[in-house]
Protein backbone atom coordinates (compact mmCIF):
# COMPACT_ATOMS: atom_id res chain seq x y z
CA UNK A 1 0.00 0.00 0.00
CA UNK A 2 1.42 3.83 -0.98
CA UNK A 3 2.29 6.03 1.62
CA UNK A 4 -0.12 8.79 0.58
CA UNK A 5 -3.47 7.36 0.51
CA UNK A 6 -3.01 6.05 4.28
CA UNK A 7 -1.91 9.39 5.14
CA UNK A 8 -4.95 11.02 3.61
CA UNK A 9 -7.11 8.53 5.13
CA UNK A 10 -5.65 9.07 8.73
CA UNK A 11 -5.75 12.73 8.63
CA UNK A 12 -9.72 12.52 7.41
CA UNK A 13 -10.35 10.00 10.06
CA UNK A 14 -8.60 12.72 12.51
CA UNK A 15 -10.84 15.50 11.23
CA UNK A 16 -13.63 14.04 11.40
CA UNK A 17 -14.43 14.76 15.12
CA UNK A 18 -13.60 18.57 14.01
CA UNK A 19 -16.97 18.79 12.20
CA UNK A 20 -18.94 19.74 14.33
CA UNK A 21 -22.16 21.34 12.80
CA UNK A 22 -23.17 23.08 16.19
CA UNK A 23 -19.64 24.27 17.29
CA UNK A 24 -19.95 27.62 15.85
CA UNK A 25 -23.70 28.06 16.01
CA UNK A 26 -25.33 31.05 18.52
CA UNK A 27 -28.23 29.54 19.62
CA UNK A 28 -31.63 31.84 20.28
CA UNK A 29 -32.48 32.23 24.03
CA UNK A 30 -35.99 31.34 24.80
CA UNK A 31 -38.39 34.42 24.65
CA UNK A 32 -39.85 34.06 27.54
CA UNK A 33 -40.55 37.87 28.96
CA UNK A 34 -43.73 39.78 29.30
CA UNK A 35 -43.96 43.00 28.86
CA UNK A 36 -47.37 45.03 29.85
CA UNK A 37 -48.96 48.21 30.44
CA UNK A 38 -51.57 48.42 33.13
CA UNK A 39 -54.54 50.98 31.74
CA UNK A 40 -57.92 52.66 32.21
CA UNK A 41 -60.58 50.29 30.03
CA UNK A 42 -62.24 53.17 28.82
CA UNK A 43 -59.12 56.01 27.96
CA UNK A 44 -55.72 53.94 27.90
CA UNK A 45 -54.66 56.35 30.75
CA UNK A 46 -51.37 54.34 32.69
CA UNK A 47 -52.62 53.27 35.94
CA UNK A 48 -49.32 52.42 37.06
CA UNK A 49 -46.55 55.07 36.29
CA UNK A 50 -47.16 58.73 35.69
CA UNK A 51 -49.36 61.50 37.00
CA UNK A 52 -52.88 59.26 36.80
CA UNK A 53 -51.33 56.38 38.44
CA UNK A 54 -53.77 54.48 40.94
CA UNK A 55 -51.38 51.33 41.37
CA UNK A 56 -48.33 51.44 43.69
CA UNK A 57 -45.67 49.70 41.78
CA UNK A 58 -43.73 48.49 44.66
CA UNK A 59 -47.04 46.53 45.84
CA UNK A 60 -47.60 44.85 42.36
CA UNK A 61 -46.65 40.88 42.39
CA UNK A 62 -46.46 38.32 39.63
CA UNK A 63 -46.47 35.03 41.11
CA UNK A 64 -47.42 31.83 39.82
CA UNK A 65 -48.62 28.16 42.47
CA UNK A 66 -47.49 24.77 41.70
CA UNK A 67 -49.16 22.40 44.31
CA UNK A 68 -47.73 24.30 47.65
CA UNK A 69 -45.05 26.23 45.94
CA UNK A 70 -45.14 29.77 45.04
CA UNK A 71 -42.92 31.47 42.61
CA UNK A 72 -42.35 35.11 42.33
CA UNK A 73 -41.23 37.06 38.94
CA UNK A 74 -40.05 39.96 39.36
CA UNK A 75 -41.29 42.86 37.49
CA UNK A 76 -38.98 45.33 36.38
CA UNK A 77 -40.21 49.10 35.38
CA UNK A 78 -38.53 49.88 31.95
CA UNK A 79 -38.38 53.98 30.74
CA UNK A 80 -39.64 53.98 27.25
CA UNK A 81 -38.49 57.06 25.60
CA UNK A 82 -40.34 58.57 22.85
CA UNK A 83 -43.05 56.22 22.59
CA UNK A 84 -45.64 58.34 24.42
CA UNK A 85 -46.06 56.51 27.95
CA UNK A 86 -43.81 56.55 30.55
CA UNK A 87 -42.58 53.23 31.54
CA UNK A 88 -43.81 49.48 30.70
CA UNK A 89 -43.05 46.44 33.06
CA UNK A 90 -41.21 43.77 31.98
CA UNK A 91 -41.27 39.65 33.62
CA UNK A 92 -39.70 37.28 32.74
CA UNK A 93 -41.45 33.89 33.35
CA UNK A 94 -38.62 31.98 33.98
CA UNK A 95 -40.16 28.65 35.10
CA UNK A 96 -42.73 28.78 32.07
CA UNK A 97 -46.24 28.72 34.22
CA UNK A 98 -49.07 28.04 32.26
CA UNK A 99 -51.25 30.52 34.62
CA UNK A 100 -49.94 33.53 36.48
CA UNK A 101 -51.32 36.02 38.97
CA UNK A 102 -51.08 39.42 38.83
CA UNK A 103 -51.99 41.47 42.16
CA UNK A 104 -52.08 45.30 42.02
CA UNK A 105 -53.28 45.81 45.36
CA UNK A 106 -54.84 42.84 48.04
CA UNK A 107 -58.41 43.37 47.00
CA UNK A 108 -57.10 43.19 42.62
CA UNK A 109 -55.54 40.17 41.94
CA UNK A 110 -56.35 38.95 38.49
CA UNK A 111 -55.31 35.98 36.43
CA UNK A 112 -52.98 35.05 33.29
CA UNK A 113 -52.83 32.02 31.12
CA UNK A 114 -49.70 31.96 29.10
CA UNK A 115 -49.39 29.68 25.89
CA UNK A 116 -45.93 28.68 24.75
CA UNK A 117 -44.46 27.67 21.27
CA UNK A 118 -41.67 24.83 21.81
CA UNK A 119 -39.25 23.66 19.45
CA UNK A 120 -36.83 21.11 20.03
CA UNK A 121 -33.25 21.62 18.07
CA UNK A 122 -30.60 19.43 17.30
CA UNK A 123 -27.87 22.18 18.60
CA UNK A 124 -29.34 24.58 20.62
CA UNK A 125 -31.63 22.33 22.83
CA UNK A 126 -35.43 23.47 23.78
CA UNK A 127 -36.22 27.13 22.35
CA UNK A 128 -39.46 28.58 23.89
CA UNK A 129 -41.73 31.28 23.21
CA UNK A 130 -44.47 33.17 24.70
CA UNK A 131 -46.86 33.34 21.84
CA UNK A 132 -50.32 34.14 23.89
CA UNK A 133 -51.70 35.60 27.57
CA UNK A 134 -55.47 35.09 27.97
CA UNK A 135 -56.40 37.30 30.95
CA UNK A 136 -59.16 37.08 33.14
CA UNK A 137 -60.36 34.09 31.29
CA UNK A 138 -61.60 35.96 28.30
CA UNK A 139 -59.43 38.16 26.42
CA UNK A 140 -56.68 36.88 24.51
CA UNK A 141 -53.95 39.28 23.81
CA UNK A 142 -51.20 37.97 21.27
CA UNK A 143 -47.87 37.65 23.38
CA UNK A 144 -45.31 37.84 20.92
CA UNK A 145 -45.95 41.18 19.61
CA UNK A 146 -44.80 43.81 21.41
CA UNK A 147 -45.98 45.23 24.98
CA UNK A 148 -49.68 44.42 26.15
CA UNK A 149 -52.00 46.46 27.51
CA UNK A 150 -54.27 45.46 30.69
CA UNK A 151 -57.13 46.96 30.86
CA UNK A 152 -59.33 47.54 34.13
Amino acid sequence: MRPFPLLLLMAILALLPSCDPCKNLDCMPSKLNGTFRIVGAGNGTDLLFGPNKIYDKEQLKFYAISGTDTTYFEPRALKTENTGYDSILVVRFSTQPEVAYLQLSNSDVDTIQISYATTNTECCGTISEIVNYRYNNAVDIPGNRGTQEIKK
